[in-house]
């Protein structure tokens, strides 16, 4: 039996490619590649239209897509990687990253349990894709699934309103951080191990990691010893854009 193709899917997903399209080239001419910015629009318009991602129906979803087609368009891009990746290996191995509608679905962002992930048990934020929601065990818990909507959803938003300028900003961090932690184990004595180092001046010390966990209201970090942190939580304020600042539900809940 094959299955009627709901109108308003088609429609949705023909819309988004083509504004995605659209926006993608304009912001493909201002790096001098406006077909390359399109193809890209193209291919994220076609995957969100499909998934029903944005919610068209308030100016936070509408804003999301704008600034995923244009300003965030280089980490909308390398999201597109990580997904093709993603469906490359589960065509191999047959392992499913575990899509989630529940926490993708109108909500501006495409969620997998699984996939490809930096570290086990971290989830892993790149453009609009979050995987790794679920934990070791591959359970979706409660405290995951705040950890998506607290925390891995402001990296989503820090990446729109960085845009290029995040990844730049974020990995020269992490390159200090390592750089720091080197140099402190050649000129000091201590039992600790170098990614326990890492951990705390590239990682936790991060602005962006800092902020995203101070919305999740998990400051310090659950399980992290506090002099390997910032003292204080990031620093909120009314000039933080609503959207970075988490719905902030439960500070007892780990990492």
């Amino acid at each position: 039996m094959v299955r009627a193709v709901d109108p308003n899917d088609r429609n949705e997903v023909v819309g988004a490619a083509v504004g995605g399209a659209l926006l993608g080239a304009l912001a493909g001419r201002v790096l001098r590649s406006t077909t390359l910015g399109a193809a890209v629009g193209l291919a994220h318009g076609v995957v969100a239209g499909r998934r029903r991602v944005y919610d068209w129906s308030n100016r936070r979803g509408r804003a999301a897509f704008v600034l995923d087609h244009t300003w965030a368009l280089p980490t909308t891009a390398a999201g597109l990687v990580v997904l093709g990746f993603t469906w490359m290996r589960e065509r191999i191995t047959g392992v499913s990253p575990g899509y989630e509608p529940s926490l993708s679905e109108r909500q501006n962002r495409m969620v997998h349990r699984d996939g490809f992930v930096l570290r086990r048990g971290f989830a892993v934020t790149i453009g609009t894709v979050i995987n790794g929601a679920a934990g070791r065990d591959g359970v979706l818990t409660e405290r995951r699934r705040k950890l998506v909507t607290d925390h891995e959803d402001v990296h989503v938003w820090q990446q729109r309103l960085f845009g290029p300028l995040y990844p730049i900003a974020y990995i020269s961090w992490f390159v200090g951080g390592v750089v720091v932690s080197l140099v402190r184990r050649a000129v000091s004595r201590n039992d600790r191990p170098l990614s326990t180092e890492i951990d705390r001046y590239a990682y936790y010390r991060n602005p962006f990691e800092w902020h995203a966990y101070t919305c999740d209201t998990n400051w310090p970090p659950h399980g992290v010893e506090p002099e390997s942190v910032w003292a204080g939580r990031f620093p909120t304020s009314e000039w933080i854009p609503r959207a970075l600042r988490g719905s902030a539900r439960n500070p007892e809940a780990p990492r």
